[in-house]
């Protein structure tokens, strides 16, 4: 499968080859759902807290007699049918975190690449700098490809100071290293933006073991 290589000013320059062999041979929606549940899951703090009963200040003692009083009969203001009472079955601290194989990860990023490139969602730079933060140049290029409004990814090989300073005003604009993107980085975005040594590295790690 190809991709289009541009140059800075979004003129065609070629193409990259990304190989069959480090790609999926099929998609597959509902293993990528479970991924997407796996990365979602793994963002959760997992800290909300209620307390019980027990962990409530106060209402040590009977809050009046048992008998004479006309009332119902009461043994603590602890008691989760009172105000400020203990909470039954409330939230507590837990660990909502998924065990996904490292294999199966890595085969959920060849599917959604695959998907993203047979759909005309990735777009190859030979290379993005600027010496300076631009952030009109940089709209400029989103508009050239037409990609305003929509979400996009751009994925480099190194933290770039100047281009991230130029991009981080903009609405919907993320950015990632290479080594470190995952599929749900690229399922939650309608677009893709590499630079050509971005490609070599994510073709490297589809294609180790």
């Amino acid at each position: 499968m190809e991709i289009k290589l541009y140059d800075k000013n979004c003129k065609e320059k070629g193409n990259l080859e990304f190989a069959n062999d480090v790609l999926a041979d099929k998609v597959d929606p509902h293993f990528l759902h479970e991924v997407v549940k796996y990365y979602l899951a793994a963002k959760r703090a997992g800290t909300s807290s209620t307390k019980t009963r027990a962990e409530v200040n106060g209402g040590g003692r009977k809050p009046w007699k048992q008998k004479h009083t006309g009332r119902a009969r009461q043994g603590s203001i602890r008691s989760p049918i009172w105000k400020g009472g203990g909470v039954v079955f409330g939230p507590r601290p837990r660990d909502f975190s998924i065990d996904i194989p490292s294999k199966k990860l890595k085969l959920a990023l060849k599917q959604v690449i695959k998907d993203k490139i047979e759909n005309n969602q990735v777009f190859a730079f030979e290379n993005i700098d600027f010496d300076k933060p631009k952030t009109k140049e940089f709209v400029g290029m989103i508009k050239n490809l037409g990609l305003e409004g929509k979400k996009v990814l751009m994925v480099f090989d190194s933290y770039s100071e100047s281009l991230v300073k130029s991009m981080r005003n903009i609405e919907n604009i993320r950015y990632v290293r290479a080594s470190d993107v995952n599929a749900y980085d690229l399922i939650v975005s309608d677009a893709i933006i590499l630079n050509q040594k971005a490609v070599e590295i994510i073709k490297n790690r589809l294609a180790s073991n």
